[in-house]
């Protein structure tokens, strides 16, 4: 207890200030920690050695397209790392920041049609 006191004890899944408090007050007395701000607890994902590296969601997404250390990371394309569900531009920029700074992929915008207006007439117009 005493190891994990004042920060893995915040970490502890379920723990609240409340709860803490209440912790602190019997095994700590005369002690009062007041964290700037109480994070979540971290979720890992199972045998990935990206756990704490990158959030969360992009370590899940990853894990999920079967890339869990970080040699895989650095040896996968980026454009095979767009095609994974639930890997976006965002998250593809933060892994970007971590493991390869200063380079950044340009990410290919999908070509939308042009839209079609209603002139005065009410006619559609084609050419814009």
């Amino acid at each position: 207890m005493r190891k994990s006191y004042p920060h893995q004890l915040l970490k502890m899944w379920g723990m609240g200030m409340l709860r803490f408090k209440q912790i602190e007050s019997v095994f700590f007395p005369g002690e009062s920690f007041t964290p700037t701000r109480v994070y979540s607890p971290i979720r890992h994902i199972k045998g990935s050695s990206l756990n704490g590296t990158l959030s969360p969601a992009v370590v899940r997404a990853l894990a999920r397209g079967g890339i869990t250390t970080v040699d895989q990371l650095l040896v996968a394309e980026r454009k095979v790392l767009m095609n994974m569900k639930g890997l976006g531009a965002l998250k593809l920029r933060e892994i970007e920041s971590v493991f390869f700074p200063g380079q950044q992929y340009m990410v290919p915008r999908g070509r939308r049609p042009a839209p079609t207006l209603p002139d005065n007439t009410c006619n559609l117009l084609t050419n814009i």
